[in-house]
């Protein structure tokens, strides 16, 4: 993982997440996934305290890249992370030299938009939606409607968050958790489903929408309230 000390804090609600996204180097793959089960061993050695989640792309446009993402922080909280320079000068010995970093950037949890799972990254299979939209409040009107909608049909985790930093603000990620492919299915249509509550909301404020699928690594993923 890759940490970036925040500036300012501005509120200390621990509901900011930081996502960072890594290329693999063409042909070192298996060198890059040994280098940053390394870099987690710095963590766990160096006592850190945060969860870190593990993620491959497994479709779109950013298919094999891989995400790393730690969540549920105050924004005081990037003025202490662990050892900022030597977490830098382990990546650059253990990660750097097999993955480039695409972005790196900070979401808000919006859990009024939001199923109340404690666990929902540790599925295997995450449906990552990012959408584009012209009005944050219309945009998050119909976003509720569609977690009511999945929720009545039994979808174990519905994330809603914005995001607040390194990249453009006028966009909403949702994170749709699933135990497996049958449970991913029941989101086919989703676009058309949001369609259907922008007719009944009668707006018109999604601008476009993007949707991706992050497979779980449990091996590439730290929780030390785990022991793991």
């Amino acid at each position: 993982m890759l940490t970036i000390a925040s500036v300012s804090a501005f509120g200390q609600a621990a509901n900011i997440g930081q996502f960072a996204v890594w290329k693999p180097k063409d042909g070192q793959l298996q060198n890059f996934e040994n280098g940053y089960r390394q870099h987690l061993d710095w963590h766990r050695a160096n006592g850190d305290k945060w969860s870190w989640y593990g993620w491959f792309i497994a479709s779109g446009a950013r298919y094999g890249q891989f995400v790393d993402a730690t969540f549920d922080h105050s924004w005081a909280d990037f003025d202490k992370a662990v050892k900022p320079a030597e977490d830098l000068a382990d990546n650059r010995l253990h990660v750097f030299p097999f993955g480039d970093v695409q972005t790196v950037f900070k979401v808000a949890f919006l859990p009024e938009y939001s199923t109340a799972d404690a666990y929902a990254n540790k599925l295997r299979l995450v449906r990552n939606i990012t959408i584009r939209t012209d009005d944050l409040g219309n945009g998050l009107k119909v976003v509720e409607k569609l977690r009511d909608f999945y929720v009545s049909k039994r979808i174990k985790s519905f994330r809603a968050y914005r995001i607040v930093d390194g990249g453009p603000t006028d966009r909403i990620m949702l994170m749709l958790g699933f135990a497996g492919w049958e449970e991913f299915g029941m989101t086919e249509s989703w676009q058309e489903k949001a369609a259907e509550f922008e007719r009944s909301l009668k707006v018109k404020t999604l601008r476009s929408v993007d949707s991706e699928t992050l497979v779980y690594r449990a091996d590439m993923s730290l929780f030390p309230d785990d022991g793991k």
